[in-house]
């Protein structure tokens, strides 16, 4: 965003022999982890960095990076596409949505505003339009409030949808001298038409307001066991050459209570969100946030002289379970990761136990067809997911794919379904498509889902379906209970409340 924005001291030859050929094998460690591209990191990104006062254990798995794609062409862009950056997307069923920060047009002076597009191909053209037509302009959702701290720009956002509610933090400022930046949050029901919350006012200021700089901005935010985890950049606490970013979680979207701050010996509660920041994550202006759940670790995300850095930590930020990766590609900003909707690393449909599928969109300048922002994207491979009955029904929670049978499996909470009618189970998986059939330890089969399996309905209005094991599997919408009954022509009988409440009851579908 634009600034309106005591060991002896001798040992012998043969220790001193050991330790270099120690060092050159495990590498050098910093605060953020381990190198381990083929490329050393730039003097830029390296600068001001200290160790670790514990420098982790050497990783037992170690990932690899491969299925480079995307290109040179824009996939999105605004009437004035140099401006375009700050993008954050989010992977919803068929389509990817973006939204992302651009300059109002038609308006004296330039400010900054939050549009948004969608598209089903990451390498397609984003339109604000189900459709394929080149060129649609994008939709402002979010720009300037009247009086408030976000009166003359908002830019950078970040969102994510829990429990069917999206949340979009940003930065935003009043575009008046040394008025620095702060981050504010709204929400939605469609993500496009946006409330602020708290009347407007910012969730997080910079820790030292009258310091001249940028302030706080570039949020990030994740979902994770009911905290949301909120990771920025304020300039005003850096020590070093650049912003640095800092870590806070809440299980209040406003973070309004119950805050924790991430200092040098992890979480702590602290008064607010203007608690002391005395740990940065990486040494960069802005970075992204995702949990990657085949991984069990959060990943950070920041742009490094060879493209985009990789550091991945473990749940409570104490250590890197995996080496540093690189992917590589030119941008003028941080990356903006495609995400599932509460920020989490989608799901590989290509190989689900050992894949981590991470795209990215960055800014770009060039000619007028390279203006905007790119895609790029690779394949982090060598996670061993799905070793265990455990890991496995976890990992491929409404993950549905073929069964040994000819027929299709669908895992959901904790449990493994078979499913007569391949149309059936598509209705029934999570993102609404299936995928290829993974390299799974033996699953019991909880329940089968035949064809013509009765759909019963309470006089009070709940569906559910009957399965072979005799429980009833409730269908979360009415509109789903038809859907299912259409497809697996399935009779639809309403039951009495004392039958109704006579089945064992087992997880909801769809």
């Amino acid at each position: 965003m634009n600034q309106a924005m005591g060991r002896a001291p001798v040992l012998g030859s043969a220790l001193a022999l050991v330790l270099v050929v120690s060092l050159a094998a495990t590498g050098c460690t910093t605060v953020e982890g381990t190198w381990t591209s083929a490329d050393p990191p730039s003097p830029s990104s390296s600068r001001s960095q200290t160790p670790d006062a514990e420098a982790p254990a050497e990783p037992a798995v170690r990932l690899d990076v491969t299925r480079h794609r995307g290109g040179p062409r824009a996939i999105a862009a605004s009437t004035a596409p140099a401006a375009d950056h700050g993008a954050t997307l989010l992977s919803e069923g068929a389509r990817t949505r973006l939204w992302w920060c651009g300059r109002k047009s038609g308006t004296k002076k330039a400010r900054d505003v939050i549009l948004h597009a969608s598209a089903r191909d990451l390498d397609g053209r984003f339109t604000t339009v189900r459709g394929t037509k080149r060129g649609a302009k994008p939709r402002t959702v979010l720009s300037g409030g009247k009086n408030g701290f976000d009166a003359a720009h908002t830019c950078d956002p970040s969102v994510i949808k829990v429990d069917g509610v999206y949340y979009l933090y940003y930065t935003g400022t009043t575009g008046k001298p040394g008025a620095g930046n702060a981050i504010g949050v709204a929400k939605s029901k469609n993500g496009l038409r946006w409330r602020r919350i708290g009347g407007g006012a910012p969730i997080v200021r910079p820790a030292r307001p009258k310091r001249d700089g940028y302030g706080a901005g570039r949020p990030a935010v994740v979902h994770l066991d009911g905290w949301f985890y909120l990771l920025f950049t304020d300039s005003t606490a850096s020590r070093g050459a650049n912003a640095g970013q800092f870590l806070l979680r809440s299980r209040d979207p406003a973070f309004r209570k119950r805050v924790q701050s991430l200092g040098e010996r992890g979480f702590h509660p602290v008064n607010g969100t203007g608690a002391a920041r005395t740990r940065s994550l990486a040494d960069a202006a802005d970075a992204d946030l995702m949990w990657v759940d085949l991984l069990d670790a959060f990943v950070v995300a920041h742009r490094s002289g060879t493209g985009t850095t990789l550091t991945f930590w473990d749940r409570g930020f104490s250590g890197h379970p995996y080496r540093r990766l690189t992917v590589r590609g030119v941008g003028r900003d941080g990356p903006g990761l495609v995400r599932a909707p509460a920020g989490h690393a989608p799901r590989s449909e290509r190989d689900p136990c050992g894949t981590v599928p991470v795209d990215l969109v960055r800014a770009a300048r060039g000619t007028p067809k390279r203006t905007g922002l790119r895609h790029v994207g690779v394949d982090v491979v060598g996670a061993r997911g799905c070793a265990t009955h455990a890991d496995a029904l976890r990992l491929l929670d409404g993950y549905a794919f073929p069964s040994p049978e000819h027929t299709m499996d669908l895992i959901t909470d904790g449990e493994l379904i078979r499913v007569e009618r391949r149309s059936v189970a598509t209705i029934l998986a999570s993102d609404g498509t299936l995928g290829r059939r993974p390299s799974l330890p033996d699953l019991n089969v909880a329940a089968r889902l035949n064809s013509a399996a009765p759909v019963l309905r309470s006089r009070d209005g709940q569906t559910g379906l009957l399965l072979d094991d005799g429980r009833l599997w409730p269908l979360r919408t009415p509109a789903l209970a038809k859907r299912i009954a259409r497809r697996n022509e399935s009779p639809m009988r309403t039951v009495g409340d004392i039958a109704w409440g006579a089945y064992p009851v087992a997880s909801p579908l769809g």
